[in-house]
């Protein structure tokens, strides 16, 4: 067998065998504490396995163990993203403490900077003043970035099928950038297509449409750290060095939308004097569903508006955009998107005021 049709054959068993993981494990999910329950806060009505995170975790190391090509520094990545499937798996039955979650973030982030030298040391030129050279800052600026990236991903996984829409969208921009890339890195390649079938297997659960009335599987908390941990070791592996594969601003366009949802919320947060790491229902896809859309209607327009940043920043890069102008454009962008998204926030509110109002007219009584 050739390497091309034993590539097509590992892509679709690692495609059956998330699947399948999911099928195997959702059963016994519950004696494991592996269940989502309802709750006010919650949309779904009957209990949901939280075994996507581990099926895809499963279905990705024993992709990348079986692939053609390896390249010796995948062991750190599959040591960075096991322990944060782990931390996720964790959190899932019990839930963990923000700071010890933080923590283990952080050493998943140092075993990918000092084993994996997978650093952010340049930006690219943001100001249109030359390259952003980080020296001293580079370790700290990777830790922010990673740690942001992983949480981004966590919070938006509020809605069936949206962090891992998303996950799939960014994958496939990094395979159509890696393809066209002058020195293409063809195990590189290979891994993100594994990625992007493991993802791929789950969304068959997650995602609604209409064969599927409501998500039967949840990737939890261990999916969304191990999806944001992977992508931002595949971002950065691309974005960084000489013979870069895209360059750093075009990483951030293709997550645009998590990443303007996540700081758009934490700055709503604390200008109201509340922690930034509170849990409320300001994130976009609870508010449209506050307006009245369904799941189904919300995770298709937001998908939609991911791949189509994504895909200016791609289309960008390829035209040969200065990248302090892709810059300033996305920073207009975020503008935007905090305004549009703070006013969606006071229109729920007042409406949520009104009704309150006039509830409490029709129940007091009238007087004779």
């Amino acid at each position: 067998m050739n390497s091309g049709a034993y590539l097509g054959c590992l892509l679709a068993g690692v495609l059956l065998l998330s699947a399948g993981l999911i099928l195997l494990l959702s059963g016994p999910a519950g004696r494991w504490g592996l269940l989502d329950l309802p709750s006010t806060r919650k949309h779904h009505r009957q209990p949901v396995p939280l075994v996507g995170g581990i099926a895809i975790w499963a279905a990705f190391t024993i992709g990348l163990l079986l692939k053609p090509e390896s390249l010796p520094d995948y062991g750190f990545l599959l040591g960075g993203m096991t322990l944060m499937t782990l931390l996720g798996l964790l959190d899932d039955i019990h839930p963990l403490s923000p700071w010890f979650r933080l923590l283990f973030q952080v050493l998943a982030v140092l075993l990918m900077g000092l084993a994996d030298h997978a650093v952010l040391t340049n930006l690219g030129n943001l100001l249109g003043s030359g390259d952003i050279l980080l020296t001293h800052a580079a370790w700290l600026f990777t830790l922010f970035a990673v740690v942001g990236l992983i949480n981004a991903f966590n919070m938006m996984d509020g809605v069936d099928g949206l962090a891992g829409g998303q996950a799939l969208i960014a994958t496939g921009w990094l395979v159509l950038l890696g393809f066209h890339a002058p020195l293409r890195v063809e195990a590189r390649l290979e891994s993100l297509l594994i990625l992007a079938m493991a993802i791929a297997g789950f969304l068959l659960f997650n995602l609604r449409h209409p064969g599927r009335a409501r998500a039967s599987v949840f990737m939890g908390d261990a999916g969304s750290n191990l999806l944001g941990f992977v992508l931002a070791w595949f971002l950065i592996r691309m974005s960084q060095g000489e013979a870069r594969e895209l360059d750093p601003i075009t990483a951030v366009w293709m997550l645009a939308l998590p990443l303007m949802d996540t700081v758009a919320v934490m700055i709503r947060r604390l200008m109201a004097g509340r922690s930034p790491f509170a849990a409320d229902r300001q994130h976009l896809h609870f508010l449209l569903l506050g307006y009245g859309w369904s799941q189904v209607r919300a995770v298709a327009i937001l998908l939609l508006i991911a791949f189509g940043l994504g895909g200016l920043g791609v289309l960008a890069q390829w035209f040969g955009v200065p990248e302090y102008l892709r810059f300033y454009a996305l920073v207009v962008v975020f503008l935007l998107y905090f305004a549009m998204t703070t006013r969606m926030v006071q229109v729920l509110r007042n409406r949520l005021v009104i009704g309150t109002q006039d509830r409490r007219r029709l129940s007091t009584p009238k007087s004779s």
